[in-house]
């Protein structure tokens, strides 16, 4: 593993490293505030734009301004054509895991929960990464994923952990199943603009999907949040979840960030103000 940092300066610093892990190579950038304190790491999770470097330009101030180290990690289009979702081959959660465990050489804090937050495909990929490790987890941020993985058992995988006609599936379901009470618990804020009501190119299509999870990013966010209120209800629990929308808001994220402050709000260690919080 290359793993160089730089000396500190006046302002945070950002290192790029490599790994090689069991799952296949990957990039990331790490962000050292200047004054770092004792809280746990935020990892930010890029879309299928894959515009880690650009949002190291976002996330740099936050580091400073929390103290608190940011991991952004960059799956590749050549190494990780398909990250969003984890599954044989692409076993993106495996890479994240592993990448946490070898940065707790250096930053111990790496090697226990951290928060996770992830934009439209990178969101598909930290809630199905909470499923399967929710241990790892302390507060789980999901910003306009295009569609999700529903604590539902009537709804049939991937879209939610019923039972699927085919037999690769078995495997996943048990796993996201046998975790569910854990993934429960988790202090989860999902976040989507007020204008990211498009179905874009990107958007994933199915009837089925749009009848169970809504026609749009909007409407599947609001679907998924109630979703995790009525899993938690069913195993007698109050989930600790929240709809924040971004007014004005679509989806890009870095003019989320710009416009609407995401990553001030995904950054800060105290919970979202109650302006903020949609009652849905």
């Amino acid at each position: 593993m290359e793993l160089e940092f730089e000396a500190p300066t006046t302002d945070s610093t950002v290192k790029r490293i490599n790994i090689a892990t069991q799952a296949g190579p990957l990039a990331t950038f790490v962000i050292t505030p200047r004054r770092m304190v004792s809280s746990r790491p935020l990892v930010v999770l890029h879309g299928i734009s894959r515009n880690a470097r650009s949002l190291v330009r976002h996330f740099r101030a936050e580091a400073e301004h929390s103290g608190r180290l940011i991991v952004l990690p960059h799956f590749t289009a050549s190494h990780w054509p398909h990250f969003q979702r984890p599954g044989h081959p692409a076993r993106a959660d495996q890479a994240l895991v592993e990448l946490l465990n070898r940065l707790a050489i250096r930053f111990p804090d790496c090697g226990g929960r951290v928060d996770l937050v992830g934009h439209s495909g990178g969101a598909q990929l930290a809630h199905r990464t909470a499923m399967l490790y929710p241990q790892r987890i302390a507060r789980l941020s999901l910003v306009a994923a295009g569609w999700y993985c529903l604590p539902d058992m009537s709804m049939p995988y991937p879209y939610g952990l019923g039972e699927s006609n085919t037999r690769s599936a078995a495997l996943w379901i048990r796993r996201k199943q046998a975790g569910l009470a854990a993934y429960l618990e988790l202090e989860i804020r999902v976040y989507v603009g007020s204008r990211d009501t498009e179905r874009d190119p990107a958007l994933r299509v199915s009837s089925a999907l749009d009848d169970r999870q809504g026609r749009n990013r909007h409407d599947r966010a609001r679907t998924y949040v109630d979703a995790v209120r009525a899993a938690a209800h069913g195993h007698g629990r109050v989930a600790d979840i929240a709809l924040i929308e971004l007014p004005g808001c679509g989806h890009d994220f870095e003019l989320a960030i710009t416009e609407a402050g995401l990553a001030r709000m995904v950054a800060e260690t105290s919970d979202m103000t109650p302006a903020l919080a949609a009652a849905g």
